[in-house]
């Protein structure tokens, strides 16, 4: 079985498990986030998404982060299950995170880290939900 073969095969799991927002208050800035930039890009050869798996290593399905919303232009709108970065032939050009006091580490410490390499055009954007610091 060639390697092209084998990793068609794979299966890229479509949740990671975990819940849509930690909160009702990062639950609502994610869809008021979201409902926003989809009224603002509609029409447009613009990809948005929320607490949707991003993939962006062929053939390693434990290789995925999950943004609050992300924005993707120059890529046609439209459902998708995953998102997966070779086969879009992209990475998301703008990343969203609503922070909270459960996700706070992850969001501020080791999502920025792998939105670096995988070398996410514009500065990570983070929301503080509600609270100052």
């Amino acid at each position: 079985m060639s390697t092209a073969n084998f990793i068609d095969q794979i299966e890229y799991p479509e949740s990671d498990g975990n819940p849509m927002g930690e909160t009702d208050t990062h639950r609502r800035w994610m869809i008021r986030l979201f409902n926003f930039l989809e009224q603002r890009y509609r029409n447009q050869k613009v990809y948005l998404a929320s607490d949707l798996l991003v993939y962006f290593e062929s053939g390693q399905p434990t290789r995925f982060i999950v943004p609050d919303v992300f924005v993707t232009f120059d890529c046609e709108p439209g459902d998708r299950r995953v998102f997966k970065t070779w086969e879009e032939e992209r990475v998301p050009d703008v990343v969203f995170e609503v922070t909270s006091r459960g996700t706070s580490s992850t969001d501020i410490i080791d999502k920025p880290q792998i939105y670096e390499r995988m070398e996410l055009q514009k500065e990570l954007d983070r929301l503080r939900d509600g609270r100052s610091n």
